[in-house]
């Protein structure tokens, strides 16, 4: 199916964007920081275009933050059990979401890659999770899941056990290498972050030499 201008309409999966975090590092909340502008040439904020992401691949896009960040084609919904860090954030999503695929990113990512995501989404028929590997390591905010994640999630944060390998235990996780990764997003700057003044400013400079 795809929408009026040619592109695939969202799939019937939730999105979910990580946006609880104190942005210590940058100095000022994060997601406010100005990136780009919308279809109508209006200037939007680095959580607005990560949203306006997801709603490319998602027809039920959520914010999970414990406040009001003022963000459009989404809903906001807070953390379930507040102060159990990124892995209560993902419960918090599956829980809220309206589909059984629930792709999650943060909201500091400005280079999520839709072709990317689609294919992740894609994968998770039959199994729990999807979770790219990149450098070795998981990314585990740039996946996607499936509801036994949250029951996990629960009993991991009620034994006080925030580290979110530690949910995937025992549950049938697909692990994508970095070399199918690369076949899609070949600089990985889907997994990219904006942590640090430097790391905003870098990545402006690198997102308008891309455009």
């Amino acid at each position: 199916m795809s929408t009026n201008d040619g592109a695939p309409a969202a799939a019937a999966a939730s999105a979910v964007v990580l946006a609880g975090g104190a942005s210590r590092r940058m100095g000022r909340d994060k997601r406010m920081l100005p990136w780009g502008t919308d279809a109508d040439g209006r200037p939007r904020t680095l959580l607005q275009s990560v949203v306006d992401t997801l709603a490319a691949v998602a027809d039920d896009v959520m914010v999970v933050a414990n406040d009001q960040p003022g963000v459009a084609r989404a809903r906001v919904e807070p953390d379930a059990i507040p102060g159990s860090g990124s892995l209560g954030g993902i419960l918090s999503g599956i829980e809220a979401a309206r589909h059984e695929r629930v792709f999650v990113a943060a909201a500091d990512m400005p280079f999520l890659n839709v072709a990317l995501m689609r294919d992740l989404l894609g994968r998770l028929e039959g199994h729990d999770a999807v979770v790219p590997i990149v450098g070795g390591r998981p990314e585990p905010l740039h996946a996607v899941y499936g509801p036994a994640v949250a029951i996990a999630a629960r009993r991991q944060i009620g034994r006080g056990q925030l580290k979110i390998a530690l949910a995937f235990e025992g549950l049938d996780v697909v692990r994508v290498p970095e070399a199918e990764l690369r076949a899609l997003d070949p600089d990985l700057l889907s997994f990219r972050n904006v942590n640090t003044p430097e790391d905003y400013a870098g990545a402006r400079r690198d997102a308008g030499a891309k455009g």
